[in-house]
This record gives structure tokens, sequence and C-alpha cells, in this order.
């Protein structure tokens, strides 16, 4: 048999090796799904410090003071936590005055609410006949700030006090007004704090209200903010009734 023969011969052979296997199946596929039902809670927190610091701490000690003119206040001693002691406000006989608290409350906020937030704060009452207090920001130049890293107080000398028509606080160099809550209810308690102090003191569902800061979704890890506070006398204002310690101020987070 020749060469030509034999590879003749392997081609038939493998051609008809081909021929008997018939046609390949195409590969199928079938599918099922299972549906995962689930939602993430939102959660906030919120706390507070007074006199505070750059790292966020607590501070007690004598308070730094800023008059609006010499000896309408001076520092008072130590302080306590959560308390801003302005000691007495000495009025002047031809203007209005004010005494800022530097570095006064620092504010940490951590929210995961996608829905957003807002941090207001007011005074749970009056502050009495012709006073009035004023916020002013820290790490920002007016309110509503950005929430970040906390910032500390730059101001010094004598900031002017805030503007009166008549006995009511109508304007804020630098800052804003604290209003007094209206609409809203009163705990009742009498001592100021952090969220879950026993006895807290604080007002809820208030109309009037300072927004401090806001955002459209969950903050990124804790954010803060800081503030200034200054408590204003207008002129010709009548001296506080004896037994008068001053009001408390709310500071809330809302969850949108």
């Amino acid at each position: 048999m020749t060469a030509r023969t034999r590879l003749l011969g392997a081609i038939v052979s493998i051609c008809a090796v081909a021929a008997s296997a018939g046609p390949v199946s195409a590969a199928t596929t079938t599918q099922g799904s299972a549906q995962l039902k689930f939602t993430l809670a939102a959660t906030s927190s919120l706390a507070l410090v007074t006199q505070y610091s750059a790292a966020f701490g607590q501070g007690n000690a004598t308070p730094t003071l800023l008059p609006s003119a010499a000896g309408v206040c001076a520092g008072t001693g130590s302080e306590a936590n959560f308390t801003l002691s302005f000691g007495t406000i000495v009025p002047q006989t031809a203007a209005a005055v004010g005494c800022v608290y530097k570095n006064a409350v620092a504010v940490s906020i951590n929210t995961n609410d996608s829905a957003g937030y807002s941090v207001n704060e007011y005074l749970d009452s009056s502050p009495g006949t012709g006073m009035g207090v004023c916020a002013m920001p820290n790490g920002g130049a007016s309110f509503p700030v950005t929430l970040g890293a906390l910032s500390t107080s730059t101001r010094a000398g004598n900031p002017a006090a805030g503007s009166f028509t008549g006995m009511n606080l109508t304007g804020c160099t630098g800052g804003s007004i604290v209003p007094v809550a209206a609409g809203g209810t009163d705990s009742g308690g009498t001592v100021p704090g952090n969220p879950g102090t026993a006895g807290l003191e604080y007002y809820t569902g208030s109309t009037a209200m300072l927004a401090l800061a806001s955002g459209a979704g969950a903050t990124t890890g804790t954010q803060y903010l800081g503030e200034d506070i200054q408590v204003n006398a207008a002129l010709g204002a009548p001296s506080s009734n004896a037994g008068f310690t001053g009001v408390f101020m709310t500071i809330q987070l809302v969850s949108n």
C-alpha cells in the first residue's frame, strides 16, 4: 500500500468517526432567585462641652470674658461643667453693654441618617427684661456653619455689644440672636449636661430656634462646631431680681 493510499484511508476514517458522533448539543442555563429584605437603622449622637479646648475637652478654669467696655464684666473664678459664668454685668449710662465668653460651647455630632440632619439652639426661658444672648460661630463667618474639625475662638479686645430696640435685642455684631423658646415643652429639669443626664433641663418642640448647622446626608465620622456666647444688656435695663441665676440653653440634633 502506498503512502497516498494510507493517507486517504486515514481521512476517510476520521470523517466516519465525525459523522457517527452526531450533532453537538448547546449548553443550557436556568435561574432562580431569592430576595434579601433589610434596612439599616438611622442613629444619631450629640455631646457638648463648655469652656472647650481644641481637643473637645471640658474646661474648668477661670473663663476668658471680653467686655464691650472696661469694667462691664470680669472673671468669676473656676468654672463648673456645663456652666457659663458671666458674673455680674455692669451697665453703662450711655450705651448697651455686652460680655463675650470665649470658647463657650462646643458640640460633637455623629449621625448615619442619609436623609440629613439639623442642629439648633434656643433659650429655655427669658434672660430678663432688657437682656439678650448672642451666639458667635468659631470657624465660620455666620450661622449656619459647616461641620468639621473643631475651631477655637480668635476674638479679642472689646467686641461690640448687641443692638437693641427698646428692651429687645435686635442684632448681634459677628453673631446671631439665640431666641427664647416658644410653642414647645420644658422638661422641668434642674441641671445642665449631656443627653441622658438625670434631671436634665431641656426644651423640645420650640418654634423659635437658631440654626447652627445642617447637612443633606450622613456625617463622615464625628463632626464638630464651636461658639462664643455673649450676654447683652440694653441701655436702661432693670437690675435682675434677687435669686435670679440665669437661664438654660438647649442644643439639639434633629434627624430629617
